[in-house]
């Protein structure tokens, strides 16, 4: 009897293991799918037991996460585009849903995506009260959809932004939010590091001692489709006008590459590829930024990633005239590019829509290419713009952030 006692007295006084936690992450395009990888690579390193899975792609699976739906299902862009979709994305949705619901994770990670995760958010709200949801790099509620706010206030439970100004636009409006640094801060190598303009030229047989303009037209084929005969029409302009000129066109995945080369047979410029034109894959992008001399580029992402380097650039777009409209009456900023709209200027050139056009790439290119003094003052100007984002590396912040919320209820 006495020895039953002591055995039962141990087995109480015996530490209770915890259950692994469990974090669901939902991201929709390939940016997030990385940035989302090397933040489950910190959190694996900070909480080897950590249980993370939910939405993604092979970035995130490569990780260690544990993919429900592949990430690639979500590639739409547009109002319209996103209409034909609506079916598989409702689909998907509600299976997330329930798989949140009956396997209750400790804690939800959302990540960009915003026509996707701000309604996922109030979703899972509605159904689960209690569950930190954590909402890593925000929606761009200051330049569309300012009411999204409203929606990201009621459902999300902390926000973990790339922008310094986007923390007090949150916290004014009582969300809970940090700063926790940008990730393209640390993307680059310094300048130091990077290959010579000699060795990138003899790499992709171009003269180093020739103008390069380096053209990024998109990831997508809706914007392959969209922007590829302005661009190739002003490549023709430009080399019948000045040969010396080398254009080279950064391929972005196998399917856009593809949709590129449809793009020049369809319209007549096969002799291009022989003479002047170019192309490269995405792994040579941060020394096609460096050498060239001039970027044109669509807006987006890629608009930052050049601004970091210092390059002058022309950011243009053409698309859904309906995405369009929306997107002209609900803004409330002036600028769509990025460097445009971190100094608040007209920096770089804007060719939207019916700007979009051939004469005004060649009209710009033809400038800055006849006085260089220009080019080197905007090139000054865009490196200061990194000094606006921060410093370190953003893993490291949101990590922890990520983990004090999942611990908190220990």
């Amino acid at each position: 009897m006495i020895g039953s006692q002591q055995h039962n007295a141990s087995e109480a006084n015996a530490p209770v293991e915890s259950k692994a936690k469990s974090l669901f992450i939902s991201v929709g395009d390939v940016s997030a799918d990385l940035h989302a990888a090397k933040l489950i690579k910190t959190l694996k390193q900070k909480s080897p037991d950590l249980d993370i899975w939910g939405v993604g792609g092979v970035a995130m699976e490569a990780a260690g996460a544990r993919i429900l739906h592949n990430r690639e299902n979500f590639a739409a862009i547009g109002l319209i585009e996103v209409i034909r979709y609506l079916p598989r994305l409702f689909e998907m949705r509600q299976d997330m849903l329930n798989q949140i619901v009956t396997k209750k994770p400790d804690a939800l990670l959302l990540m960009d995506f915003g026509g996707f995760n701000v309604g996922f958010a109030t979703l899972v709200r509605s159904k689960l009260k209690d569950v930190p949801i954590i909402y890593f790099i925000s929606p761009q509620v200051w330049g569309s959809r300012p009411w999204r706010i409203n929606a990201i206030a009621a459902a999300v439970s902390k926000m973990l932004v790339i922008f310094p100004f986007e923390e007090s636009i949150y916290t004014k409006r009582g969300v809970k939010a940090r700063f926790v640094g940008n990730p393209l801060t640390t993307k680059f190598q310094p300048e130091e590091q990077r290959i010579s303009k000699e060795d990138f030229c003899q790499q992709h047989g171009l003269d180093p001692n020739r103008p390069i303009i380096g053209i990024f037209p998109g990831s997508r084929k809706q914007e392959i489709d969209g922007h590829s005969t302005v661009v190739l029409e002003a490549i023709d302009w430009l080399h019948h006008e000045r040969p010396e000129i080398q254009f080279v066109v950064s391929k972005a995945n196998q399917s856009m590459s593809d949709a590129f080369q449809l793009q020049v047979e369809n319209h007549g410029f096969v002799g291009l590829l022989g003479s002047c034109l170019k192309t490269i894959g995405l792994e040579h992008n941060e020394a096609l930024m460096t050498h060239s001399d001039i970027l044109w580029t669509k807006s987006g992402t890629t608009t930052l990633e050049a601004a970091l380097i210092g390059k002058p650039m022309l950011i243009f777009y053409r698309g859904s005239w309906i995405s369009y409209f929306v997107f002209i009456i609900a803004k409330i900023v002036r600028y769509v590019g990025w460097p445009n709209l971190l100094s608040n200027e007209d920096l770089v050139p804007e060719l939207l829509m019916l700007d979009c056009r051939a004469e005004q790439l060649v009209r710009y290119t033809r400038d800055w290419l006849d006085v260089p003094k220009l080019r080197k003052e905007i090139s000054a100007k865009l490196k200061v713009l990194k000094g606006h984002l921060g410093e370190g590396e953003f893993t490291d912040n949101a990590a922890r952030e990520v983990l004090e919320i999942l611990n908190r209820n220990d």
